[in-house]
């Protein structure tokens, strides 16, 4: 087994919970020293830094994700982002990723594996709206904050009780390239979004989602 891992998360939904299920200390896995890492946007917002550093969560910045690796770390990562929130919708799994390769890059800059991951159930522990339109959408990148309303029980923060079917699937191997090309990262990251879809397809009826479908975007 190899050590040190890149794990992909799908979807980022309001808020990744299951992503939980994959810390050491949960025994999901036969992987240790996990890290989990978020937008550095999010250690601006006052009061969520400090929930964030509480549940032992770091910045998604490259430096961290490389330094991170380099000490043995397996790190946790939501390609989409909070960008994905932009294209969440109530019948189907939008899975931001077809312009994000950074974490492929930088996996194949290493040579660690890139491992899929998919939570069901996780866009239900909410209920959420959103701003429709493009300009909102250009806005929202452009500050890195997304506009949506949420909530849950009883109209408070605190998530509806739901089921989460958490599948991880198999480590991409991939070869340690110091300088990867565009077309070997594009190779490499193709690899992932066919894995991931296959990884949903699998598992989507044992989740309870059989008419679900996954849009990547």
């Amino acid at each position: 087994m190899d050590s040190f891992r890149v794990f992909g998360y799908e979807p980022h939904s309001v808020f990744p919970f299951g992503i939980f299920a994959l810390h050491d200390n949960v025994g999901f896995m036969s992987v240790s020293k996990i890290r989990f890492l978020v937008t550095s946007t999010s250690f601006y917002v006052p009061f969520l830094r400090q929930v964030w550093t509480w549940l032992g969560f770091t910045s998604v910045a490259k430096k961290n994700l490389i330094s991170l690796l380099e000490s043995g770390h397996s790190c946790i990562l939501v390609p989409g982002g909070n960008r994905e929130t932009l294209f969440m919708e109530h019948d189907s799994e939008n899975v931001f990723l077809k312009e994000r390769r950074g974490f492929v890059r930088i996996a194949m800059e290493m040579g660690h594996p890139l491992v899929p991951v998919f939570c069901f159930g996780q866009t239900n522990t909410y209920k959420w709206w959103k701003v429709p339109g493009i300009l909102v959408q250009n806005f929202t990148r452009f500050i890195k904050i997304n506009p949506i309303i949420f909530w849950g029980i009883l109209g408070s923060p605190i998530p509806f009780k739901n089921p989460l079917y958490v599948v991880v699937g198999r480590p991409i191997h991939v070869k340690k390239i110091p300088k990867p090309t565009t077309e070997q990262v594009t190779k490499v990251h193709s690899e992932f979004v066919e894995a991931l879809r296959d990884l949903f397809q699998k598992h989507k009826a044992k989740a309870g989602c059989t008419n679900l479908e996954l849009k990547i975007v």
